[in-house]
């Protein structure tokens, strides 16, 4: 996709509808990993994995708040000269990342036929973000590689560490503050993949990455605050779905 193209709003998100048509063969592995991840990363025990990993840190909003002015104004060059989309580029990239790290992810050690329609999909996504991301400079844009359970319930902490490199190439070719758009984008792809491929059963919204990330880009609150919102106990799946996917569309429209 050309980056202008992601200047229309309400289709910035849209090639996710795409690519869902590939993860219908693929549904039941993702209940059953789902099912696994649960287990492991359930609402109390993800504050808990989080805080045991220093991820959790006490990041007062006054504090965040400290910190995001230092990298405004650390980006001011780059805010200043890059064209139009650039924001949106860096958010964009981030989460087809995450995204596919995800959905990839959940078809380790599945039959082949499973692990080609998936492949077919995350180079659908990985296709745009290299789009997008392509004219600012930043290269070898790719999934996180998953070779078991382990690294898969790892992917948030493991994005966050920045373990491909990416959000440091983003960085030198763009600016600080677009390291954290790309950072908080590989966080909302995680949790879009999991929310797809579970049709809206499963939701773990990292809301403290979200909130760290979205707050040091400066992001107003009511734009990301829907995204890091867990479901009501008795909220429809359906309704997790097409919220959070509203929420990311407002999130995309809301960039300056």
């Amino acid at each position: 996709m050309a980056a202008d193209a992601v200047q229309t709003p309400g289709s910035r998100w849209r090639e996710v509808a795409r690519v869902l048509a590939y993860t219908l063969a693929i549904a039941l592995g993702f209940v059953a990993l789902g099912r696994i991840e649960l287990q492991w990363l359930g609402a109390a025990s993800t504050r808990q994995w989080l805080e045991r990993g220093g991820l959790l840190g006490e990041h007062g909003d006054a504090q965040l708040r400290r910190e995001a002015a230092a990298i405004a104004t650390a980006s001011l060059d780059a805010l200043a000269r890059l064209p139009a989309g650039h924001k949106l580029a860096a958010l964009r990239a981030g989460y087809e990342v995450g995204y596919t790290s995800y959905l990839l992810g959940t078809t380790t050690g599945s039959r082949e036929a499973i692990r080609l329609a998936t492949r077919a999909a995350a180079d659908s996504h990985l296709a745009l973000a290299r789009s997008l991301i392509a004219p600012f400079g930043v290269t070898e844009v790719a999934e996180l590689p998953v070779g078991n359970l382990k690294q898969f319930t790892e992917l948030n902490a493991r994005l966050e560490a920045d373990e491909s490199g990416i959000a440091a190439r983003v960085q030198q070719r763009m600016s600080p503050l677009h390291r954290q758009l790309c950072q908080l984008g590989e966080q909302l792809g995680i949790e879009a993949a999991r929310i797809d491929g579970s049709g809206g059963r499963l939701s773990l919204p990292p809301a403290t990455l979200i909130r760290r990330h979205a707050m040091l880009a400066g992001i107003a609150q009511p734009l990301w605050e829907p995204l890091a919102r867990e479901p009501q106990p008795d909220e429809p799946p359906a309704q997790v779905h097409a919220r959070y996917h509203a929420a990311l569309n407002a999130l995309a429209a809301g960039l300056d």
